[in-house]
C-alpha cells in the first residue's frame, strides 16, 4: 500500500477501521475518527472522489475549515484538531501502511514483543545503562515494535529494507532524534545478534542521520527571564519551597534534573560546603560547590516544607505516594508551570536542560575556562561542552584555541 500513488477510498477506509482496532483505541476516540470518517467518505462521495492521493487529505480540510492543514500559526478549534488527526491517520496509512502515533504514551505493546524488551532493557542495565538512557531505548523500541505489528512484519523476517522504511516513517522528527532512533536500533539489533536471536546482524544496516556541531543553536535564558522564572515560585507553600531549590540547582549549579531528583541526604557534605554525586548520565562522580543561596533554600524546605518520611532522597514528592521522584517528569511538568505563571515562552527550549546551556553560556561570557565549565557540567571531555557552548561561537573560539595551546 505504500508504494502506491493512488490508493480506492474505498481500500484505504478499510485499512483505517481495521488499524483502529489493532491500535485499541478507547471507546471515545473511536467514536470520533468514525465519526470523522463518515464525513470524509460523504465528501468523496459528493465530490466523486474515488481515489486518495498525496492532497486529497489536505484539500478536504481546506474544504472544510478554509485552513491550510500544515499552517502550525494557526490556533484551531477541538473539532478542527480532531478533523486534522483523523486526516493524519488517512495520511500515515496512505504512506507508510499503518497509523503513526504522536505521542510516547499512546505506543502499545504487541504482547509478542514485551518479554523480549525486558530481556533487552535488562541486558542494558547489566551493562551499565543508566536509568534515563534505558528510558529512552525502552519508548524507542516500543515504536518500533509498534511499526512491526503494523505492517505485520515478524521480528525473524526483519529486512534492510524494512528498517529503511521505518526509519522513513520518522520523517515528522527533527534529524537529532532520529539519530537517537539510529542508535538505539544499531545497539538493539547487535544484542539480537549477539543473543542468536537472529541470525544475521542488521545494525549495519540502519540509516543514520548526518549531524552538524553548529547546525542548531541552543535556546537559553537572558538574566532577566530566570529572575522572572524564580520569583513565579510561591515559597510560602511546601511544593513551593522544594521546588525552588530544586530550580537553584539547575539554575546556578548547571544539575541535571534526573540528578536533582535522586540527591540523597549523604551527598551534601555541610562542612566542607560541597555536593558530591554519582550522576545518573555518565556514572562519573561530580562535585559541585554547595554555595549559601542553595544551602539557605534546602534548608528552608527541609525545615518548613519537607514531610516526614523515611526515605533518604534530598527532595519527596508530596502526593501519594510519598517519598522519592519515580522520574524527572515532576519537576519539569512544574517548570512548565512556572513559565506560564511568569509569563515567559517556552520557545524551542528543552526547557530544564536549557538551564544547563544557559549557564555553560553564562560562564563562557564571563571567561571562564573551557575545563572548568566541562567540570562543573560534569563532563568526561571538553569537546562535549562545546555543545552546549554554541549560542557564543565567538568567544568559544577564543576558549578552545587558548585551552592547552601553546605560544608560537
Amino acid at each position: 500500500m505504500p508504494d502506491k500513488k493512488e490508493i480506492p477510498i474505498a481500500e484505504l477506509m478499510d485499512a483505517a477501521n481495521k488499524e483502529l482496532i489493532r491500535l485499541d483505541f478507547k471507546s471515545s476516540a473511536l467514536s470520533r475518527h468514525s465519526k470523522e470518517f463518515r464525513n470524509f467518505t460523504s465528501y468523496c462521495d459528493k465530490n466523486g472522489i474515488y481515489t486518495y492521493g498525496v492532497e486529497t487529505g489536505p484539500q478536504y480540510f481546506q474544504h472544510c475549515y478554509g485552513l491550510d492543514i500544515g499552517d502550525t500559526t494557526i490556533k484551531l478549534t477541538q473539532q478542527q484538531l480532531d478533523t486534522r488527526c483523523s486526516v493524519r491517520f488517512l495520511d500515515d496509512i496512505f504512506q507508510f501502511g499503518y497509523a503513526l502515533r504522536y505521542s510516547h504514551h499512546d505506543y502499545s505493546m504487541p504482547p509478542e514483543y514485551a518479554n523480549l524488551l525486558e530481556e533487552y532493557l535488562a541486558w542494558c542495565h547489566r551493562n551499565n545503562g543508566s536509568s534515563g538512557t534505558i528510558r529512552v531505548k525502552r519508548t524507542k523500541i516500543r515504536q518500533f515494535f509498534c511499526f512491526l505489528d503494523g505492517r505485520r512484519i515478524p521480528l525473524s523476517n526483519l529486512t534492510s529494507t524494512d528498517i529503511s522504511e521505518f526509519m522513513t516513517t520518522l520523517c515528522r522528527y527533527h534529524r537529532a532524534t532520529i539519530n537517537v532512533f539510529s542508535s538505539v536500533l544499531r545497539d538493539f539489533f547487535r544484542y539480537l545478534s549477539e543473543s542468536g536471536i537472529i541470525e544475521t546482524d542488521l545494525s549495519s544496516t540502519v540509516p543514520k542521520p548526518k549531524i552538524y556541531v553548529e547546525e542548531t543553536v541552543p535556546e537559553t535564558w537572558t538574566p532577566e527571564e530566570v529572575h522572572q522564572l524564580l520569583a513565579s515560585i510561591d515559597r510560602n507553600n511546601a511544593i513551593g519551597k522544594r521546588d525552588y531549590a530544586m530550580l537553584l540547582l539547575a539554575v546556578i549549579l548547571g544539575m541535571r534534573v534526573g540528578d536533582i531528583c535522586a540527591l540523597k541526604f549523604k551527598n551534601l557534605d555541610w562542612h566542607q560546603k560541597l555536593i558530591i554525586y554519582t550522576q545518573q548520565k555518565t556514572k562519573k562522580v561530580n562535585t559541585l560547590p554547595l554555595l549559601p543561596v542553595v544551602g539557605d533554600a534546602i534548608i528552608d524546605y527541609l525545615k518548613n516544607g519537607r514531610l516526614e518520611s523515611e526515605c533518604d532522597s534530598m527532595f519527596i514528592r508530596h502526593v501519594h505516594p510519598y517519598g522519592e521522584f519515580q522520574s524527572s517528569a515532576a519537576l519539569s511538568s512544574n517548570l512548565k508551570r512556572y513559565i506560564s505563571q511568569a509569563g515567559l515562552t517556552r520557545k524551542k527550549r528543552k526547557l530544564a536542560h536549557s538551564l544547563r546551556h544557559t549557564l555553560a553560556s553564562s560562564l563562557l561570557r564571563e571567561g571562564t575556562p573551557l575545563m572548568t565549565i566541562s567540570n562543573v557540567l560534569g563532563h568526561h571531555n571538553p569537546q562535549t561542552t562545546a555543545g552546549y557552548l554554541k549560542v557564543d561561537i565567538a568567544a568559544l573560539r577564543k576558549c578552545t584555541l587558548s585551552y592547552g595551546g601553546k605560544e608560537a
